[in-house]
């Protein structure tokens, strides 16, 4: 518990302001062949990015960073029963106190350090195709400079519940080794999502060794995702169909960790956990405006059930729901008059026979530290 006594959940990632642009197909294919991705470039290269993309469409400006749009989506769910922290680094420019004022509108308190090297604060243009998918290229400036937990106050983690570390946090493998390691010694629940395709291509040893640690309890990817790191650990042949790719994904995640989350996009989401339970749930079919945050949004649902001790069945429901939502909005934030309605519908599914009422025993587990370090076990 945090001070106050509320339950404390943190994310750990990188503060970037989202510059949204709807753009074509067309201009998107002068970009990248390779639609839907994510991954960082000069801030030279982001000048021309935006200058060009300015000619498609009037930008939007809104914080983001994965992490952050997790912990909004948990507050706002929670609606003042539990606290939650966004920890990370931002310059000292207009754009920095743009965030932290952001992420505090959301319900969010900023644990923003702030550089004293004249680095920019991150930025990411999101290039939103009519299909509502979204294609990004971020410049992360000073958020890069956060690089040891021995630059956070000392008492961080004191009351920790949950910390959900971005996937972009592998670019820096001893910090986020270090934040996994105090949070488990604090007692925590910790989670990590995959964030692209070519992070795991990128990033494939710091997975590992951090995979390895034991210091992770949940993880999250989409289903590109996990086709891809089936492919990158050579689990399957890369001629394998794209279902063996994923089940290969999951059985390599849960010789290491508790809980795999694969969400499946409009077919919704496949959950199991490593005592051999599974869940689903379908996707709600509604109008995709954009696809931005909307993979966010379903951690936070999914972890905002899981830390109320919901079925695996429940959690999966919760995190549909939430993703369902965040597809309707423009941008990685909902509009005040959208969440009564999925506060209402979370509240519905974790009543008691809420859910598939037939899965109700079905992965209700509650992760905690074990003797060791790094160690879980499952109750």
């Amino acid at each position: 518990m945090a001070p106050n006594g509320k339950p404390l959940v943190v994310g750990l990632g990188d503060p970037v302001m989202d510059i949204l642009a709807s753009v074509s197909h067309e201009y998107l294919a002068t970009v990248t062949s390779e639609p839907g991705g994510c991954f960082a470039i000069a801030p030279e290269e982001m000048e021309k990015l935006l200058t060009s993309a300015a000619e498609q469409s009037a930008l939007k400006r809104i914080p983001g960073g994965s992490a952050a749009n997790v912990m909004k989506g948990m507050a706002n769910l929670g609606q003042g029963t539990l606290e939650a922290k966004f920890v990370g680094m931002i310059g000292k420019d207009a754009t920095g106190e743009d965030y932290r004022h952001g992420l505090q509108a959301q319900g969010v308190r900023p644990l923003l350090l702030e550089t004293d090297s004249g680095a920019p604060s991150a930025c990411a243009v999101c290039l939103v195709t009519p299909d509502g998918q979204r294609t990004m290229r971020t410049c992360l400036g000073a958020s890069l400079e956060l690089q040891s937990s021995s630059q956070l106050p000392a008492d961080w983690c004191s009351g920790l519940q949950l910390l959900h570390c971005e996937g972009y946090c592998l670019y820096r493998p001893k910090l986020t080794q270090e934040m996994t390691s105090a949070a488990k010694k604090a007692g925590a629940i910790v989670s990590i999502d995959l964030a692209s395709f070519e992070l795991v291509r990128n990033c494939k040893d710091s997975f590992l060794s951090l995979l390895q640690s034991g210091c992770l309890d949940l993880l999250f990817a989409n289903e590109v995702e996990a086709a891809t790191l089936a492919v990158e650990f050579h689990l399957v042949p890369a001629t394998a169909t794209h279902e063996e790719k994923v089940e290969a994904a999951q059985n390599f995640l849960l010789q290491h960790i508790q809980v795999s989350v694969v969400s499946l996009g409009p077919k919704g989401c496949v959950v199991r956990n490593a005592a051999g339970d599974r869940a689903s749930a379908p996707a709600a079919k509604v109008k995709v405006i954009d696809t931005i945050g909307a993979g966010d949004f379903f951690t936070s649902g999914f972890l905002y059930a899981f830390t109320h001790g919901a079925t695996l069945q429940q959690c999966a429901e919760v995190g549909c729901a939430a993703g369902a939502e965040a597809v309707q909005s423009v941008g990685a934030e909902l509009s005040e008059e959208a969440w009564p309605g999925l506060r209402q519908q979370v509240e519905g599914i974790l009543a008691p026979g809420g859910g598939k009422a037939a899965a109700a025993s079905s992965g209700a587990v509650l992760v905690t530290a074990a003797a060791g370090p790094c160690g879980t076990k499952v109750h």
